[in-house]
């Protein structure tokens, strides 16, 4: 027989089940709390009726929504336009652009603590109406992100754009859209949700074109280049198509400095770091190997360490092989980092990037051009840190007097 000590815990427990499993979970769950930011986003949106510019595609798109933020942000286009909002961090899913438009000025997360989200239901209405009688900006840049099938659909339900612009389509994302027609039509959503009386930017040097094209009811401009170049041709499209003088849109390209972990280039002592570690599909890990073979100079070598590319479903040994193919044409030597990267056949493999971080001094030599890039899941980050490291100790080592 259960003393009564141990039954009063027993039933406080079958207690605390009923009201938070059976009563509080279905009432304020994590999928109803979503639902409930997205509600007062698309509230905001139509009080303020910001004009929408939505960019996706497979690669370059928060490059591309940085620099047109930061064009449209200039005085000289400020003065025409308006004040400009834009996507923070890589907050492009549902919760990101609700977040976004709520003007949220840090990486929203959803919580887990019932009393978190009880605190949340409260504070969202309140954020929604101070967001909305205080100044609201005029332009709002915001980058798509395309995760399952009707993911876009669902976006530009809740921020309609004015102009949409898709850089480039490759093999990303095909775990849940499985091919890449499946991605053409997806990312085709942002093309469709256009009116008549607004713009479709495409960046072209990719198969898919025609198709996107064929969906918009817009005008649409297609503009050359890969990387960089690609972004600052959609941002003088856009600019122009806004009234904003070129000259005005000259300056402000000048002076943009990539976000982190997208091409930025290091000068360090005798070695020079590629840091493209933000992410990783084949469309953008040929975009870095191109990269790395235009940057060096006659004599230095070209040293390529990548990590795997997550999200590629059933074809994602295949695409590996074609960047190891590639990738020998691009450099002089291969490293590969995670359990996929062995399919690019690399002169050196470890297992996790903390294990490569650990052993890479001696492979790299004075005068080595190095390309560190991979999957966010493959945290590559730490292998720059390392690689920044061991030049600084080289440095220090060489101002040592004998």
């Amino acid at each position: 027989m259960k003393s009564s000590a141990t039954a009063i815990p027993m039933k406080q427990k079958k207690l605390r089940r009923i009201v938070i499993d059976w009563l509080f979970e279905p009432v304020i769950s994590l999928r109803r709390l979503e639902s409930y930011l997205v509600f007062w986003a698309r509230a905001v949106y139509k009080a303020r009726r910001p004009l929408i510019i939505g960019i996706t595609g497979s690669v370059g798109k928060s490059t591309t929504t940085a620099l047109v933020a930061h064009v449209l942000s200039a005085p000289d286009a400020q003065r025409i336009v308006g004040s400009i909002g834009n996507t923070f961090s890589n907050m492009n899913d549902d919760i990101g652009v609700a977040a976004t438009l709520l003007r949220y000025p840090y990486v929203l997360e959803l919580p887990w603590a019932y009393h978190r989200r009880v605190a949340m239901l409260v504070s969202i209405p309140l954020r929604a109406l101070r967001v909305s009688i205080r100044n609201y900006p005029d332009v709002m840049v915001l980058e798509c992100g395309a995760g399952w099938t009707g993911h876009l659909e669902r976006l530009v339900t809740i921020a309609p754009p004015t102009i949409s612009v898709v850089t480039r389509i490759g093999a990303a994302h095909l775990e849940k859209l499985k091919t890449l027609e499946g991605v053409v039509h997806e990312k085709g959503a942002l093309v469709r949700a256009v009116p008549p009386s607004g713009l479709v930017v495409l960046g072209q040097g990719h198969d898919f074109v025609p198709q996107l094209e064929a969906m918009a009811r817009a005008p649409v401009v297609k503009v050359p280049g890969q990387g960089l170049e690609l972004s600052q041709n959609v941002a003088r499209a856009i600019a122009r198509f806004l009234r904003i003088p070129d000259t005005a849109t000259e300056v402000a390209l000048k002076d943009f400095k990539q976000p982190e972990g997208r091409l930025n280039r290091t000068e360090l002592h005798g070695m020079t770091i590629i840091d493209d570690t933000y992410n990783a599909n084949p469309l953008s890990m040929q975009l870095g190997l191109d990269t790395l073979h235009k940057t060096v100079a006659g004599g230095h070598r070209r040293v390529a360490i990548l990590g795997h590319m997550s999200e590629l479903g059933d074809e994602a040994v295949r695409y590996h092989e074609e960047i190891g193919v590639y990738a020998r044409r691009c450099s002089d030597l291969v490293i590969g980092v995670g359990e996929l990267s062995r399919h690019y056949h690399p002169d050196h493999w470890f297992e996790t990037s903390e294990s490569c971080a650990q052993a890479i001094e001696p492979l790299i030599e004075s005068g080595d051009c190095v390309l560190v890039k991979g999957s966010a899941s493959a945290k590559m980050t730490r292998i720059v840190d390392r690689l920044r490291e061991v030049a600084l100790a080289r440095q220090e080592g060489a101002a040592a007097p004998a």
